[in-house]
């Protein structure tokens, strides 16, 4: 083999070892590289309100990678409104599905205990662009999120806003 050729097989090969290789919060290490990475289930809203907190939850997931997060669940105590007809919605059906439901994904910036979530898609078009802020703490595999101020993409700021959801680990 030339040298040329050997030089050439050589870096591939250290090429396919290094993009092979486990790294920190990779699957094959079991390793969480940052402390929202994971899988987290929602297990109880508090909306912060008055109203009463929903414990058990209904089902939610929270997903954190190295930068970017997704959110999907349901705030409220009452099961969600199934369709009569399935996948033939009525208005009003429509309507009690999409208040009955958060959904917005994005990148994260965590700051010590300080949580900023920047959705780039969001079941609300405002919110996309906008942020959301907050602090947060972890007990073992418990993550506790406190939502605190709400800020659409032209700058307002939601009043009243706030909820607090207590999360488990799922990976």
């Amino acid at each position: 083999m030339n040298t040329l050729a050997f030089r050439l097989t050589a870096s591939f090969v250290a090429l396919v070892a290094t993009a092979c290789a486990p790294v920190p919060g990779d699957e094959a290490t079991g390793e969480v590289q940052g402390p929202l990475e994971g899988v987290w289930s929602v297990v109880s809203v508090d909306p912060m309100d008055g109203s009463s907190v929903v414990d058990p939850s209904q089902p939610g997931l929270y997903i954190f990678t190295g930068s970017h997060y997704s959110a999907v669940y349901a705030p409220g105590p009452e099961p969600r409104l199934r369709s009569e007809e399935s996948f033939r919605h009525t208005e009003d059906e429509m309507i009690a599905q999409y208040r009955s439901i958060i959904v917005n994904s994005g990148t994260y910036q965590v700051d010590g205990s300080s949580l900023t979530l920047r959705p780039m898609i969001a079941k609300s078009p405002n919110l996309v662009g906008g942020r959301l802020t907050g602090t947060f703490s972890i007990s073992q595999d418990t993550l506790v999120l406190h939502h605190e101020h709400l800020v659409d993409v032209d700058g307002a700021e939601f009043a009243g806003f706030g909820e607090t959801l207590t999360l488990v680990r799922l990976e």
